[in-house]
């Protein structure tokens, strides 16, 4: 499944709150995305692969502070539902989910 560019995505972490990215550019099974609710300018990139199920990679980078988060799941049984963990580089790790709006 790739992720259409213009859709919108909550992006749900346990101890970050919820924000919503945009799908800037996708081809095959890549992806890159922007924060639209807002003003960090992370950027976002990504891939999606699947055999016998669908899995998501997702790496947030901000130049700025030198700040790098990696998120990794499967998809739920629902088409458009994000289910697994992430960590970055300042030590916080957690659960994250990604749902299409």
């Amino acid at each position: 499944m790739s992720l259409p560019v213009g859709s919108r995505w909550a992006i749900k972490r346990n101890s970050v709150g919820t924000e919503t990215i945009e799908i800037t550019g996708s081809q095959g099974g890549t992806f890159t995305a922007k924060y639209v609710s807002t003003t960090d300018p992370s950027t976002f990139s990504g891939e999606v692969d699947s055999r016998q199920h669908e899995v998501i990679s997702l790496k947030q980078h901000n130049a700025g502070p030198k700040y790098v988060a990696f998120h990794s799941g499967m998809r739920d049984s629902s088409n458009d539902h994000y289910t697994g963990s992430w960590f970055d580089v300042a030590g916080n790790k957690g659960d994250f989910s990604l749902v299409k709006q």
